[in-house]
């Protein structure tokens, strides 16, 4: 009885611990819409043949005449499996290569990826 005690707790410490990792940014950040992404592809050459749920150069205008550009993958719906790609500005100041995991705001084009 005592040992099926303990292997209830131990299973049920598991299943509270697995349901309770979230995502790897800060909570506040994932309200305002970042979610953490891996880079696909790199500059206009590769992002012209692909397709992505959304593509920022379109909403930059004039500014993505002078931006790189990065294609990110990122989970949505609280499930890993599920994925949305989004064409995102790259700052000058950072270095990112393809398969490079950053940060890319979902709600506000303007706000280029963070690393």
């Amino acid at each position: 009885m005592l040992k099926l005690k303990i292997a209830l707790v131990v299973v049920f410490a598991a299943l509270t611990t697995a349901c309770t990792t979230g995502p790897q940014v800060s909570s506040n950040a994932y309200s305002q819409g970042w979610r953490r992404a891996q880079v696909v592809a790199i500059e206009k050459d590769q992002l012209a043949v692909r397709s992505s749920k959304e593509d920022c150069r379109m909403a930059l205008g004039a500014e993505a005449g002078q931006t790189r550009f990065a294609m990110a993958s990122y989970s949505y719906g609280g499930n890993p499996n599920l994925r949305a790609k989004r064409i995102v500005a790259i700052p000058n100041d950072v270095d990112v290569e393809v398969g490079d995991w950053v940060e890319v705001s979902i709600t506000d084009c303007r706000l280029a990826l963070k690393k």
